[in-house]
């Protein structure tokens, strides 16, 4: 089946020609402009409108996230400022906590100083109790770590027998007690 030209042209022709007629009248007109009007308008805000308010809106949920951050930055910088300002009060008391709190895991020598605290305040120790713990810092596995980074509780129970001063004196004693080098 062959295209014949002649023939298409000549229908088609036909069919704007009987259009034609009433495209010239203002009416048809005017609603044929404000129809294409709206469609180029449609067109002009789907692809030059949208993308900048997409940004406008992508912007402002930014910047309420970007707000929040800064709110959540200055909480913790106000927080790190009154840690600062506690460490800086306890800066005295850090080097009694230092002397305080033995080096290695002895409790061996612990155990002695409890007993000669004791025989000082004429007290006497009747249980000293300590969990399973490694007796020096040679005796530590290598995953324990030697460098005092790990820190672990050793709990110590204690039972003292003796009169309310003796005890007393044990207790103050204990609160006094300092590491040796």
């Amino acid at each position: 089946m062959a295209f014949n030209y002649k023939t298409e042209y000549e229908r088609y022709r036909r069919y704007y020609q009987s259009l034609e007629p009433t495209f010239k009248t203002s009416a048809t007109s005017s609603y044929t402009m404000a129809i294409f009007s709206f469609l180029a308008i449609s067109l002009f805000g789907w692809y030059g409108i949208r993308p900048t308010v997409q940004t406008i809106l992508f912007l402002r949920r930014e910047i309420a996230d970007n707000t929040e951050v800064s709110k959540r930055m200055e909480n913790k910088i106000t927080q790190l400022v009154e840690a600062q300002a506690a460490y800086q009060n306890a800066a005295d008391n850090l080097v009694i906590l230092d002397q305080a709190l033995p080096q290695d895991p002895n409790v061996l020598r612990v155990v002695g100083q409890l007993q000669s605290l004791a025989k000082s305040t004429n007290s006497s120790l009747s249980a000293v109790q300590v969990p399973t713990v490694p007796l020096a810092s040679s005796q530590a596995t290598p995953s324990a770590g030697t460098g005092g980074e790990k820190v672990t509780d050793i709990p110590i129970v204690v039972a003292v027998n003796g009169t309310y001063t003796a005890i007393k004196s044990f207790l103050d004693g204990l609160v006094s007690m300092r590491k040796r080098s």
